[in-house]
């Protein structure tokens, strides 16, 4: 697999004009490049990409890893029945600093939300920093393998 982390390309840094302007053309490249390769392809954008999904869509990507600040809804309606979806809980205010019932909670939900998506991989939304407390962690994949 190739993945590439255009981390700045997403809205919260880029208008959507120039995400399609400067970053678009070169992911397609890249895209096309793997494909060529025989490789799938997973993109990862930071920040809230709710207003670039449909352009992500349009890319031809085999999978995409997406910030917790995108909408979850958003992005199964969008594109769980064509890319296999990463992510999205929150590493930071969830994973690394929520309670455990926090991190339980919001790892149901979003598994509540992807139920039907036939290749969804729970993850989080971003790195998950290094202080987060293993307990925290064991119950975010443990909430998954019970769910599962």
């Amino acid at each position: 697999m190739v993945s590439n982390g255009d981390s700045p390309a997403g809205p919260d840094m880029i208008s959507p004009e120039m995400y399609r302007k400067f970053a678009f053309p070169y992911e397609q490249e890249t895209v096309n490049e793997a494909h060529i390769c025989n490789k799938p392809y997973l993109l990862h954008i930071c920040g809230d990409t709710d207003l670039i999904l449909s352009d992500m869509v349009d890319l031809g990507l085999d999978a995409v890893e997406l910030d917790y600040k995108t909408s979850i809804n958003k992005i199964y309606d969008t594109m769980h029945d064509r890319i296999t979806l990463f992510g999205t809980i929150d590493p930071s205010g969830v994973i690394t600093y929520g309670s455990l019932n926090e991190v339980e909670r919001e790892t149901l939900e979003l598994l509540k939300v992807y139920k039907d998506c036939p290749r969804p991989v729970v993850n989080a939304g971003c790195a998950i920093p290094k202080e987060a407390p293993r307990e925290n962690i064991k119950r975010f994949a443990d909430t998954v393998h019970n769910m599962v």
